[in-house]
C-alpha cells in the first residue's frame, strides 16, 4: 500500500492537538516544558502558542520568580473556551450534563422516562435538557453532543439496533434524529463504552481493563491497548448476556441463564456479586485482562460487597501466579459516568483535530 504524506495545514492540526494534549494532562505547563515532552523546539512551540493565544484556548500566569532571571510564564487551558455535551439514556430515565474545555461538569439536566418510551419520548428529553444546557451559552463554544445509549447499537452509523428490554427499539436513527432537533454534531456510542472512555481519558492507560456497568442492565466496555474496543461491528462488550447456567431461567435476549437475568434473581447482593465475578472470570481468561472496575446504580448499592466477592471469585476461579494479578477497583465516577464519557469523546475529537 503505498503511503500517503502529510500536508503542512494538517502537520500543524498535528502539533496543535499535541500541545493541547499534554497542557491537559499536566495541568499547566511552560513553553521550555512543552518542547521537552513534545520533542518540538522551542521556536516551534512558541509559534503554536501565539496562534493559540488569539483563539481564547489558553491563558497565561506568570510563576512566582525563583532566583535570578525572569520567571517562567506557565501556560493554562481556558476552560470556558469551548463547552461539550453529553448525555446518558437508560431504560428508566436520561441524563445531559455540560462540561468545560477541561473536562469539568458545569451543570447537569436529568429526569425519569415513562415505562414502555419510545425514541420520540428520549428524543425530547434529551433535546429539552439540551437546551436548558445551552440556554446562556454562546454557541461558538458548543463542540457537539455525545450520547451514551442501551444497546445493542452500530457506534458508525449512529443507530440503535435492538435495545434489550425496549419494546419499539429497531433500527433507531438516533444520532441523526438528536443532530436534527438539537442543531449538533452528535456521536452515538454504547453506554459502556462512554463509560470506558471516562475511565480513560484525558489519561491513558495501558492496562487491559473492562468496565463493567451494573444497572437497569450488565454490560461491559472494553480497554484495550489504551483505546476503547468496539469490535469490527461496533457491538462488543454484551457480557451480560453470556451464558453461565444453560438451563437457568429464561433472559429477555431469548437465551437462558445470562449472566444479567441470573444476576437479577439473586436473593442478595453476595450471591448476586458472586454470579457477576463468575461471568467475569470467563471475560478475564479470554481477553487476559489486569484490570476490571465496578460501576452503577447497583454496585453504589454495596459497594463494598461487589468488591471483595467479584475479587473472591476471580481468586477461587483463576488460580494465576503473582505475575497475572487481577486488579478489581470500585469507580470513583458518579451517576453521570456515561454522559461524562460521552462529552470527553467529543472533547477528544476537538484535541485530536483542534479548530
Amino acid at each position: 500500500m503505498a503511503e500517503t504524506g502529510v500536508n503542512l495545514r494538517g502537520l500543524r492540526r498535528h502539533n496543535r492537538a499535541l500541545l493541547l494534549g499534554h497542557i491537559l494532562r499536566a495541568g499547566g505547563l511552560s513553553r521550555v516544558e512543552l518542547a521537552q515532552r513534545s520533542g518540538l523546539t522551542q521556536q516551534a512551540v512558541s509559534k503554536i502558542v501565539s496562534d493559540l493565544l488569539p483563539a481564547g484556548l489558553l491563558d497565561v500566569e506568570r510563576a512566582p520568580a525563583a532566583g535570578v532571571g525572569k520567571p517562567r510564564t506557565m501556560l493554562r487551558l481556558r476552560a470556558g473556551a469551548r463547552c461539550a455535551l453529553g448525555a446518558q439514556l437508560d431504560r428508566d430515565g436520561f441524563l445531559v450534563l455540560r462540561t468545560g474545555l477541561t473536562g469539568e461538569v458545569e451543570e447537569i439536566v436529568e429526569g425519569p422516562l415513562p415505562i414502555g418510551f419510545g425514541p420520540e419520548a428520549a428524543v425530547t428529553a434529551i433535546a429539552d435538557g439540551v437546551r436548558k444546557l445551552l440556554s446562556d451559552v454562546d454557541p461558538a463554544r458548543v463542540l457537539g453532543l455525545g450520547v451514551g445509549s442501551v444497546g445493542p447499537l452500530d457506534h458508525r452509523a449512529g443507530r440503535v439496533r435492538d435495545a434489550t428490554n425496549m419494546p419499539g427499539w429497531h433500527d433507531v436513527p438516533l444520532r441523526d434524529l438528536l443532530a436534527e432537533r438539537t442543531g449538533l454534531q452528535v456521536t452515538l456510542d454504547k453506554n459502556t463504552n462512554s463509560a470506558a472512555f471516562a475511565h480513560a481519558w484525558p489519561e491513558e492507560t495501558s492496562a487491559a481493563t473492562a468496565v463493567v456497568l451494573v444497572g437497569t442492565g450488565i454490560g461491559v466496555g472494553l480497554l484495550i491497548d489504551g483505546r476503547v474496543y468496539r469490535g469490527p461491528r461496533t457491538n462488543a462488550g454484551e457480557f451480560g448476556h453470556t451464558t453461565i447456567a444453560y438451563a437457568g431461567p429464561r433472559c429477555a435476549c431469548g437465551r437462558r441463564g445470562c449472566v444479567e437475568v441470573m444476576h437479577r434473581a439473586a436473593g442478595t447482593p453476595h450471591d448476586a456479586a458472586r454470579l457477576l465475578g463468575i461471568g467475569l472470570a470467563d471475560l478475564v481468561q479470554v481477553l487476559d485482562l489486569e484490570r476490571i472496575v465496578l460501576f452503577g446504580r447497583t454496585v453504589r448499592g454495596a459497594p463494598e460487597v461487589y468488591r471483595e466477592t467479584v475479587s473472591q471469585q476471580l481468586r477461587d476461579l483463576l488460580p494465576v501466579p503473582y505475575w497475572q494479578r487481577i486488579d478489581v477497583e470500585l469507580s470513583d465516577l458518579d451517576e453521570e459516568a456515561v454522559a461524562l464519557g460521552a462529552a470527553f469523546e467529543v472533547l477528544a475529537g476537538f484535541y485530536e483535530d483542534p479548530k
